[in-house]
């Protein structure tokens, strides 16, 4: 069984000098031996927050709020005092009227339901979000780089010679200044699932979401596009209770706004954005362990929280293009992703007025990763479009990679408690490098043509459909299926 660093030093009744009150046995007793490092640190704050509100005048021996230990303090004060008298009866010392009566991997399981660590799922929601707006990014950069005006298409070339063209005629550095329409607009569609296996510091869910992107494109010059995304997420959790001590859900709608601007020339491209996007959460966290003691009531609550959160987001992408032959294309290309992410304080509201309910501390997280990237792209021509079948792995370095802690006190006693108090939940460390690989196809299905003789061409269609999946990230698998449409007008 692990061990795990114990601080003693809040849960000490001793004081210094010449008075001395009797210590009692308490969970600091059972340092070491619970199953987990979330149910160490969970009886540590527990203990804790019965050493205050004790030392405030709070009793053993109550049974209905009292002057020095008010209504809403002596909800939080009976919930310790369980787990403490629990303990105590374990180890043989101390009051023990309101034990549970569980053995210790019980009193282990009571610990981790008032621990509060399904709130690290936000985090996980935010991110997921954030990165399938820059995965539509790039398959909206990869499906003007295969369809758009003023490219040049590797394997292609314009038997035709006129502007009724699958992919325009148009070669780098042709004059487009009035030939072409200029403005195209897009809607992208995705669906992502996934799972989480349990760690010892979070639970072990399942998840899946859609999401819509739309927007406009505006070509500056044959080299030069500007454009940007609107995009919308709905994303839901579901803890698995079969894998870990936990049960509820969260569920998160989050929209999105993405500039964009893009180079490309005859080799060398690349792209830049920045982005906002804001996830609105409702969770819903079960606590429940049973009693033993006929005297004192099982547990069964739930408390239900809304909160936002608010991420900032600059992408860089290039890459070079390499033409081993006229339809066959390797690209490398390296990106650089900053993240700033914010996640608003928030308190719980415990639907049964049993004490659970946590207030939750604002979170801060930065994230800087790097990326290397491979596609291999074939260009196929055909009598119904070109189109443009390609893989792409893309090796992700993170360099934030600091281990993170959420900060959260029993609500109803918030103005009582001290920071020594407070549940610090650890959160699985983000993974120092990971990977992604994807199958795509990309296609130009109809060419722009001019509706009058003098008139700019439109009316052009591209497409694109990938399947994207998340490697080497510890215990965590996500599945992304994305397609959507450009039009020119």
């Amino acid at each position: 069984m692990s061990t795990f660093t114990f601080n003693k030093t809040p849960l000490t009744l001793a004081l210094t000098g010449l008075l001395v009150t009797p210590v009692f046995a308490d969970l600091g007793e059972l340092e070491g031996q619970f199953q987990s490092e979330l149910e160490e640190l969970s009886a540590q704050t527990n203990q804790a927050t019965y050493t205050q509100l004790k030392e405030l005048g709070c009793n053993d021996q109550d049974r209905t709020p009292t002057d020095t230990c008010s209504a809403g303090v002596f909800i939080v004060w009976q919930n310790v005092r369980e787990l403490v008298h629990t303990a105590n009866e374990i180890t043989g010392t101390g009051p023990t009227e309101y034990s549970l009566d569980t053995d210790l991997e019980g009193l282990g399981f009571a610990l981790r339901w008032t621990a509060g660590e399904e709130f690290s799922s936000q985090e996980s929601m935010t991110n997921s979000f954030t990165s399938g707006q820059l995965s539509n990014l790039a398959s909206r950069v990869t499906a003007l780089r295969a369809g758009a005006r003023g490219f040049a298409i590797a394997g292609w070339s314009n038997p035709e010679g006129n502007k009724s063209a699958w992919a325009g005629g148009l070669n780098a550095g042709d004059d487009t200044s009035d030939a072409w329409s200029r403005w195209g607009g897009f809607l992208n569609g995705s669906y992502t699932y996934g799972n989480q296996d349990p760690t010892e510091r979070e639970d072990a869910f399942d998840f899946d979401g859609s999401e819509i992107n739309g927007g406009l494109d505006y070509r500056i010059n044959e080299h030069w596009i500007a454009g940007g995304l609107v995009g919308h997420q709905n994303q839901e959790i579901d803890f698995d209770s079969s894998l870990s001590i936990v049960d509820g859900g969260v569920t998160m709608n989050g929209w999105s706004i993405m500039p964009f601007v893009m180079f490309q020339g005859e080799h060398w491209y690349g792209s830049l954005s920045v982005g906002y996007q804001r996830a609105d959460f409702d969770t819903e966290r079960s606590i429940k362990y049973p009693s033993l003691n006929p005297n004192v009531a099982s547990v069964n609550t739930v408390a239900i929280s809304t909160n936002t959160a608010t991420t900032w987001t600059a992408n860089w992408a290039g890459g070079y293009s390499f033409n081993i032959t006229q339809a066959f294309t390797i690209e490398p290309s390296i990106g650089v992703n900053y993240q700033k992410v914010g996640i608003s304080d928030y308190t719980e509201q415990d639907l049964q007025n049993d004490g659970f309910n946590f207030f939750v501390l604002e979170q801060k997280i930065k994230s800087l990763e790097t990326t290397f990237a491979v596609k291999a792209q074939y260009v196929v021509n055909t009598a119904y479009g070109v189109f443009i079948p390609y893989i792409n792995l893309q090796a992700f370095a993170q360099h934030e990679t600091d281990d993170r802690y959420i900060d959260a006190i029993y609500a109803d006693a918030l103005s009582t408690l001290t920071d020594s108090a407070r549940f610090s939940l650890p959160t699985n460390a983000p993974d120092s490098d990971y990977k992604i690989y994807g199958l795509g196809l990309a296609a130009v299905l109809r060419g722009a043509s001019q509706k009058t003789l003098d008139g700019p061409a439109s009316g052009g269609i591209q497409a694109f459909v990938n399947y994207r999946e998340v490697l080497a990230v510890g215990n965590y698998k996500q599945i992304i299926i994305a397609g959507g449409l450009r039009y020119e007008f």
